[in-house]
């Protein structure tokens, strides 16, 4: 059994969850004075998530920090919003990715190995200037790299052997925050539906605020003015906010949105700056593609976003609503929201 210490550190690892479970605190339990610490905690990872993308590491006092991870999954979960399912599972991964990058290569290794299963082993090679002190069997490296857009993570540019590509340290704790990030997702969408004592629900409630208050900046509302993200159908919505939380994205999803936004009058420079959120993005890269589906490279054909039928049928239709019911493309709704918006707007009596 691990320490308490060491189970506040890391409380997704199967061992902490043990160590939890052996409390057998019930939500009554923590609706009591005495674990105001813990909720105040638990409060503030979220906070961290909404505000800053990333939780702290506070590690003074080890039980409150290990309790009070599985209540914010809980308040989370209570949330219902998905895209911010997605920002807090990246940001509790990322909190875990900055205490791996202290730890022993041994630490590392098993943890990655009796955790996640994970065919790795130590070594110690110097080549072209660089120190490897891993190898992971390809298919676990291919499990989590293809979340990854830089080149360095395709197989074709890796270091390989006997079916097993070389890492440097930093490069296989970023691989095991995907896979952290993934397992703590999982670990979100269990407990839907769950009705919470009133000491609880007022700060979910409380949080649920602070989201809203700051849904447009985290969630990209600082579009042109000529885009109005209010008028995005779901499935570009989806993408949009999922690009936004750094959710790993299909190629049919990508060329989606990029292409929906493009055809919206998002300028190019802006559709660059959202990529900036995506992981180990690559500028130079990504702005070629995106000239390419503006029609400002290549055979000079400008794209658009494919129809619905086709977006049904690569999965990428999400949360279709009644209006998705009466159009067959992402930019007839775009346009029929807009004209609705701004009808709107106009009917509104001046102040």
């Amino acid at each position: 059994m691990i320490s308490e210490r060491e189970a506040a550190k890391y409380p997704f690892l199967s061992e902490a969850a043990r160590l939890v479970d052996m409390l057998d605190l019930t939500l009554d339990d923590l609706a009591e004075p005495v674990h105001a610490k813990v909720l105040d905690r638990a409060e503030g990872r979220v906070s961290e998530a909404i505000l800053k993308g990333k939780a702290s590491a506070n590690l003074g006092d080890s039980l409150t920090e290990l309790l009070s991870f599985p209540v914010a999954n809980m308040f989370i979960t209570a949330l219902g919003e998905r895209f911010l399912d997605r920002r807090y599972a990246l940001s509790e991964a990322v909190r875990a990715y900055e205490l791996l990058n202290d730890e022993s290569e041994a630490r590392v290794a098993k943890m990655a190995r009796t955790e996640f299963q994970w065919d790795l082993r130590l070594v110690r090679e110097l080549l072209d200037g660089r120190l490897y002190r891993f190898e992971l069997h390809f298919n676990d490296f291919l499990g989590n790299a293809a979340a990854f857009r830089e080149p360095k993570w395709k197989l074709v540019n890796r270091l390989m052997r006997d079916g097993y590509v070389l890492l440097t340290n930093p490069e296989t704790t970023r691989l095991l925050q995907e896979e952290i990030r993934r397992r703590i997702g999982g670990l979100i969408s269990k407990h839907r539906g769950l009705r919470l004592p009133e000491p609880l629900q007022a700060r979910v409630d409380r949080l649920g605020r602070t989201f809203e208050e700051n849904r447009s900046s985290i969630t990209g509302g600082d579009l042109p003015t000529d885009v109005l993200v209010e008028g995005f159908p779901p499935c570009m919505r989806y993408a949009f906010e999922g690009l936004m939380a750094g959710r790993r994205a299909g190629h049919m999803e990508r060329f989606a949105l990029t292409s929906f936004l493009i055809n919206a009058g998002m300028d190019i420079d802006e559709i660059v700056k959202l990529f900036v959120s995506v992981t180990d993005f690559d500028e130079q890269f990504t702005r070629y593609q995106i000239e390419h589906i503006a029609g400002l490279r290549g055979g000079r054909t400008r794209y658009t976003p494919p129809s619905c039928s086709t977006l049904r049928t690569h999965g990428v239709c999400h949360n279709p609503d009644s209006l998705c019911k009466r159009v067959k493309h992402p930019l007839s709704y775009y346009r029929i929201k807009i004209q609705d918006i701004r009808g709107k707007q106009e009917d509104k009596p001046a102040e």
